[in-house]
């Protein structure tokens, strides 16, 4: 709930500020981006039908991903995006256990330039859609497509007429993915933080 608290409102502060502000400079039109990075995994958790609940620990996982958007010329940038972040397992019950978590997101974004004229630009932005989320952990494995959330929050820099460079955080939840065993099912939840970086190309 907190989570939800907190996404709702940075979207609501940036709607705030992009019905405030005066419009930028910036020229309309379509661009792409490319970003990797690093992906780290909270303490998540395992409600097993039998086995109960139990706590799965991850190492620090690898994030890539594009996306393909519209910059309207105020602020605002729309875009379609997808990522995919991958981690291993480290402990389950504080057990050292094989296995990994992967989720390839596809989500509808909404970014808004904070200080578009700036050298230096901070953006937020928020997104839902799909993820598709799952892998093995310990004997329980499975996979499936779930409704998912994300919000970030970044810095972006021209190094060009077209070509941009930001770093960017990105916070992503989904529904619980059901894994099984040979005995048991459980619902795996999943939530990742990625710290990204990337290039931006405008295609007009």
């Amino acid at each position: 709930m907190r989570r939800r608290i907190m996404f709702a409102a940075a979207f609501g502060v940036a709607f705030g500020i992009g019905i405030g502000a005066a419009l930028a400079d910036e020229v309309p039109g379509y661009y792409i981006t490319g970003t990797g990075g690093v992906t780290l995994l909270p303490k998540l958790h395992v409600n097993a039908a039998t086995a109960g609940t139990q706590r799965d620990t991850f190492g620090t996982g690898f994030a890539a991903g594009g996306a393909l958007g519209y910059a309207t010329g105020n602020g605002w940038r729309i875009e379609l995006s997808s990522l995919y972040q991958h981690n291993d397992v480290a402990r389950l019950n504080g057990v050292s256990t094989p296995g990994h978590l992967s989720s390839t997101a596809v989500m509808a974004n909404a970014t808004y330039d904070l200080a578009p004229n700036a050298p230096l630009t901070p953006y937020v932005g928020a997104g839902v859609g799909m993820a598709n989320v799952g892998g093995t952990v310990g004997a329980f494995s499975g996979r499936d497509w779930k409704p998912a959330y994300q919000a970030e929050a970044g810095l972006r820099t021209d190094l060009g007429r077209r070509t941009s460079l930001f770093g960017e955080y990105r916070f992503m939840q989904s529904e619980s993915v059901t894994l099984a065993s040979a005995t048991d099912t459980a619902h795996q939840h999943f939530a990742a933080h990625a710290l990204l970086t990337g290039l931006s190309f405008k295609l007009n």
